[in-house]
């Protein structure tokens, strides 16, 4: 990586990164900008906020909230972040007319370099991310959801939509009608993906076999996808492939499928567990049971790939707080999660007008506040046992509203 600080002709200092994958500019030390290859903004801080932009265009807003109140989110259109990236990308042509009018700034090789990339990166005004957000639309349905170590991958949509499709409080795919595609299909898909990204793929360190649950393919349809994928993505050789699946369906798959996945890149399935109480689990209709996620993680692990189990904070409220934490804990410890798998702990969100929300209204359930999600959060938490304590998985948040692609 090559880092060059100058000041601007106006005295304010900058800061110019090239990383192999992506270029950084910072002015002033309050505003930095984060863009990738082909010159598109992905992270973008300003005057304390921060602003992640999907490549549909859209921003999420982000940052703490007044006197310690929960950390804000805000989503904007295309239209109402342009104000953002456009301040970001006139800081850059000021560093690029810096740069290109003082030849003594830069050491001769990194100038070159820095000179393309800000001229590119400066040549991204609104009509032209208008434009390449518009290729990505035609390549690309809208991307639904990934797991968190996931939102810089290559998606790869060998599905559309979820196989099942019934989870009462989940939104995500109601209106996609589920498809696998076909060879040909996808092989089309691949190509277009690959020339959607170009150069910019060095950002993208792993792919993601979408959408939902891809792995209830066929295990010869399957093959086929990770062949495709290994082939035409370089990372996938370096940070693997990864993919989701339900655990009804996956657990059908044998030991000796798994390990042929493996053999070709899968490194990663993230399953949601949600949680491992009978009568929840029923009532939320989650198909399938903790028994079976139990099944599918240790043929997984036998396998040699690791996993992500997904367990939701606060699905059920009270009502079924205690349950929740006593089944879904015990579950838990029977998995033997170790090092290279993840415990997602995904606060529950409650949608209005999805079936959750219009059933709650007569089930008592009484949402669970912050507190309480902490409190469920430490309890569920607390009594697990993994593999190998010197090596255990990781734990983290699962915040769906965080999400961007």
């Amino acid at each position: 990586m090559s880092v060059a600080g100058f000041p601007l002709r106006d005295g304010r200092p900058a800061v110019v990164s090239l990383r192999p994958d992506s270029t950084s500019v910072a002015v002033d030390e309050e505003q930095v900008s984060s863009y990738d290859l082909l010159g598109r903004p992905y992270v973008l801080v300003r005057d304390g906020w921060t602003w992640r932009r999907s490549l549909d265009g859209r921003l999420l807003q982000k940052g703490p909230g007044a006197d310690g109140a929960a950390r804000l989110r805000r989503r904007l259109a295309a239209d109402e972040g342009a104000a953002v990236v456009e301040a970001a990308r006139r800081d850059v042509s000021q560093v690029l007319q810096t740069v290109e009018g003082d030849r003594s700034i830069l050491p001769r090789d990194v100038r070159a370099e820095a000179v393309v990339r800000l001229q590119r990166i400066a040549s991204m005004d609104a009509a032209a991310l208008a434009a390449d957000a518009s290729l990505f639309a035609a390549t690309y349905r809208p991307v639904g959801i990934l797991p968190p170590d996931q939102y810089l991958a290559v998606v790869l949509q060998a599905t559309e939509g979820c196989s099942w499709n019934g989870c009462t409080f989940c939104g995500f795919f109601k209106d996609v009608r589920f498809h696998a595609k076909s060879p040909a299909e996808f092989a089309g898909h691949v190509a277009a993906v690959r020339g959607y990204f170009g150069a910019s793929l060095a950002l993208r360190k792993s792919v993601f076999l979408g959408e939902a649950n891809a792995l209830c393919a066929s295990h010869e349809r399957v093959l086929g996808w990770l062949e495709d994928a290994s082939r035409v993505f370089p990372t996938a050789a370096t940070g693997g492939i990864h993919a989701f699946v339900d655990a009804w369906t996956g657990a059908r798959k044998t030991v000796d499928e798994w390990r042929t996945y493996r053999a070709l890149g899968l490194r990663r399935v993230y399953v949601g567990l949600e949680t491992a109480d009978p009568e929840l689990r029923a009532f939320v209709e989650k198909p399938g049971s903790a028994t079976a996620t139990e099944a599918l993680v240790a043929a997984l692990h036998e396998a040699g790939i690791a996993v992500g189990v997904i367990v939701m904070i606060g699905l059920g409220g009270e009502r079924f707080f205690d349950a929740h934490v006593r089944e879904t804990g015990a579950s838990l410890a029977r998995m033997r999660l170790r090092q290279g798998d993840f415990l997602y702990l995904s606060d529950f969100l409650i949608h209005a007008g999805l079936e959750y929300e219009r059933r709650g209204r007569t089930a008592d359930l009484r949402a669970l506040g912050p507190a309480r999600c902490a409190d469920q959060r430490r309890a569920l938490l607390a009594p697990l046992r993994f593999e190998n304590p010197a090596r255990p998985p990781r734990v983290a948040t699962y915040d769906i509203r965080e999400f961007v692609y």
